[in-house]
C-alpha cells in the first residue's frame, strides 16, 4: 500500500494515492515510510500544515533522523518532494 501509493503519487492522482496512504497507515500507523510520502503528496497539494503534521508523527513514532523524516522535512522547506 505504502508504494502503490508512492507510484499513484507520481502519476499526480493524489485522492488515490491518499488513500492508499491512509490504507497502510490504518494497517500501521508506524509506518513512517508512508507517512513520509503522504507527506510528500501533501506538500505537492499545497498543503504544508498538514505536511508538517506528518512530520511530527514520524518523530513521535521513533523516527527522528531517519531518512524518512529528512527527505519530508526537505521537501516542507524547499516546497518540492525529491524522488525518495
Amino acid at each position: 500500500l505504502t508504494y502503490r501509493g508512492f507510484v499513484l503519487r507520481k502519476a499526480r492522482r493524489y485522492d488515490e494515492s491518499l488513500a492508499a496512504y491512509a490504507a497502510a497507515l490504518a494497517q500501521n500507523p508506524d509506518n513512517i515510510l508512508a507517512r513520509s510520502y503522504l507527506g510528500m503528496a501533501l506538500v505537492e497539494m499545497g498543503d504544508q500544515t498538514k505536511a508538517k503534521e506528518q512530520l511530527t508523527e514520524i518523530r513521535a513514532r521513533g523516527g527522528a533522523g531517519s531518512r524518512a523524516e529528512a527527505a519530508l522535512d526537505a521537501a516542507i522547506t524547499t516546497g518540492q518532494a525529491d524522488n525518495y
